[in-house]
């Protein structure tokens, strides 16, 4: 091989070991960026909250109760005291409890669908129908027996209790019209009859609303609302200075409430709010599968980096093998343009 030929070998040789090396670079670095990549996955699991499983024990608290005659007095809260009253008595608890009471409250009826008739007849006046029931006129009643007992003073104080707890329907606007009043024409308005259930029901023959009678009988797709009076159990909160007894466990034993000699036994028991804990495990359940979920992308992800990373590995293996195979010829083709130019000097010096 003459002198020129070797130097462009050993050129092109040179050339395409820098261009081995700089692929090599830039195949260093394309890993570099996955191990980047590799580790932003790897701290997103890390920094991710395992979902935790919620205990029944989270929804369960201790419940005390006593009984005051037949009646189951409900304790909701026990709160520490210290109150002494005008007779020298320190009470050490503030106790909030529920009672069973009856009261006498005024309840609207909603009936859909009502079938409310005007039935004119051959003889007499009309009158009106819901499904079965006559209706009457209010100011038909016989209004001379006051009485609790007698029909009109039932009817009072029946209408008495559902405008004080109905004030804005128009049943209750003309029954206040006629308590103040006394205008016996504003009774007109008001018909009554008796439903199903033994409950006198009151409602308005016309109103602004589409609820009344002469409404619904105009349309029977319109819902009637008719209104009755009656006792009612509802739970009154109650709260009093008590002293409270605690065992060694430091649980409550018993009561003895403020104004009163009567010491009371305390039942406990646990109680288990079952919806809250229902709705925490349908909220872990969902959470769960949100973390699964998650942890499968990542997982999906890191093994797309370690794939692409094994491929560049298998490249920067085969560059490295070709880069020792072009210095082993680069190293032979130097040994020749080495001698070359000995073979050259020696020439000239002989």
């Amino acid at each position: 091989m003459g002198m020129a030929a070797s130097q462009a070998r050993w050129i092109s040789l040179a050339a395409r070991k820098t261009n081995v090396e700089y692929e090599g670079q830039q195949i260093n670095q394309a890993r570099t960026a996955l191990a980047n990549q590799s580790s932003e996955l790897w701290n997103q699991l890390y920094n991710m909250k395992v979902p935790t499983p919620p205990s029944t024990n989270d929804y369960t608290k201790t419940q005390y109760s006593f009984k005051n005659g037949d009646v189951t007095q409900t304790i909701s809260e026990i709160q520490s005291a210290d109150y002494t009253d005008s007779d020298n008595i320190h009470y050490n608890s503030y106790v909030t409890y529920y009672s069973k009471i009856s009261e006498y409250t005024g309840i609207r009826n909603t009936k859909s669908n009502p079938q409310v008739q005007y039935v004119v007849p051959t003889e007499g006046d009309g009158y009106y129908m819901v499904g079965t029931k006559k209706v009457v006129c209010l100011n038909t009643v016989d209004r001379t027996d006051t009485s609790e007992t007698g029909a009109w003073g039932t009817y009072c104080a029946q209408l008495d209790q559902i405008s004080t707890d109905w004030p804005d329907t128009q049943l209750a606007k003309d029954w206040k019209n006629y308590r103040e009043s006394g205008d016996v024409g504003t009774l007109d308005n008001i018909y009554f009859w008796t439903d199903s259930n033994n409950e006198v029901n009151f409602a308005s023959q016309t109103a602004t609303t589409n609820d009344s009678l002469e409404a619904c009988r105009a349309d029977n797709t319109l819902s009637l609302h008719s209104y009755y009076a009656d006792y009612q159990e509802k739970n009154k909160e109650v709260s009093k200075y008590g002293i409270v007894e605690y065992d060694d466990s430091g649980r409550a034993t018993s009561l003895q409430l403020e104004g009163s000699s009567i010491v009371y036994d305390l039942k406990t028991e646990s109680i288990t709010d079952d919806k809250a804990y229902n709705d925490a495990m349908n909220q872990y359940t969902y959470d769960q599968q949100l973390y699964e979920k998650q942890v499968q992308d990542i997982n999906a992800k890191t093994e797309q980096i370690q794939t692409e990373d094994r491929t560049l590995e298998l490249r920067l293996k085969a560059l490295d093998t070709e880069q020792n195979a072009l210095q082993t010829e680069m190293d032979a083709v130097h040994k020749i343009i080495s001698k070359n130019i000995e073979g050259t000097f020696k020439t000239f010096e002989s």
